[in-house]
């Protein structure tokens, strides 16, 4: 069976790359891990190329990476990006900061909607200055000097034709009942993709005082997280109750999206897995699990649903 996996741009020196730890963890179950890339065009695209890229694989691994533009999920988890018009400018709300739905905290960042053109016209910008990130536990270079996009301040590596793409692929894959494991901007991508909500930043939005994201080796623990009991994260995994985790990230999921159970929190009450229980294998978690032995359960799980997956497909054929 084959598995794809998404990649993050190395925008600085135009190269898509992807951890090799996603790909030994798939390579290990007795999958074929196969990488899939957005193409450059924008959102809509993006989201064309996602549906021929869908019929290829069995199994879907939607990686981490740098944060979902805000667009597909503010001010309202029931609407993305698509559903406001130009008109809706009043609807992001207005000045340089805004408060956080949940919490009533005040929020350094801006509500504004950004129209497809103005943010087109900052993704176009080039510089010759590099900033380092790090995303999902490697350095990605980036490049600065675009024009400011004040909705963006305090966001990491937003990519226009990345969340395109990775939209349409967890909607679909979900639509379908692909099996689809989401790591950390990947579990974000499936709640956003489903009509959830994130928080832009965890300490900024007065969720949590604890730091998320942890440093060097990330094969290290930071922290434990709960497991639902009954959820499929707590079968695949075979532990309940607490269980160690590492943790490399800002955001979080806000508003669970409806199809979607929260299946593990932290101490802090963050939400670190959803799941959607209607379905054989949909599942996310907000840790980095490739870089985890004592987690390679969730990679069998993923490679056994892929596989029967693939054997309904051929016995319908």
């Amino acid at each position: 069976m084959i598995i794809g996996i998404t990649t993050t741009l190395n925008e600085a020196d135009g190269f898509q790359r992807v951890n090799v730890e996603y790909i030994n963890r798939v390579a290990a179950t007795g999958a074929v891990p196969i990488l899939l890339t957005p193409i450059a065009g924008g959102a809509e695209a993006n989201r064309e190329h996602a549906r021929h890229v869908i019929e290829l694989v069995d199994g879907l691994l939607v990686t981490g990476g740098g944060d979902v533009h805000p667009r597909y999920y503010v001010p309202d988890p029931a609407k993305n990006r698509d559903a406001l018009g130009l008109d809706d400018l009043a609807a992001m709300g207005c000045g340089s900061s805004s408060h956080c739905r949940s919490t009533g905290a005040k929020v350094p960042f801006c509500g504004h909607y950004v129209p497809d053109r103005t943010f087109e016209e900052a993704m176009d910008g080039t510089s010759a200055v590099e900033t380092v990130e790090s995303l999902d536990g490697r350095d990605v270079l980036s490049a600065t000097g675009r024009p400011p996009i004040p909705c963006l301040d305090g966001l990491l590596a937003v990519c226009e034709d990345r969340d395109g793409f990775e939209l349409e692929l967890a909607r679909l894959a979900h639509e379908r009942s692909l099996p689809t494991l989401g790591i950390c901007r990947g579990m974000q991508v499936m709640n956003v993709a489903l009509g959830g909500s994130l928080y832009r930043d965890l300490y900024n939005c007065g969720v949590t005082e604890k730091q998320h994201r942890q440093n060097p080796p990330y094969y290290g623990i930071s922290h434990k997280v709960t497991i639902a009991k009954g959820s499929l994260l707590e079968s695949v995994v075979s532990a309940s109750g607490d269980f160690e985790v590492n943790s490399m990230h800002h955001q979080g999921v806000d508003h669970v999206a409806p199809a979607l159970l929260v299946a593990a929190r932290s101490e802090d009450r963050v939400v670190e897995a959803v799941e959607d229980p209607a379905k054989p294998f949909f599942l996310g978690v907000q840790w980095h699990p490739e870089y985890l032995d004592h987690h390679h359960g969730l990679f069998n799980a993923l490679a056994a649903a892929a596989n029967s997956f693939r054997e309904e497909g051929d016995a319908v054929r």
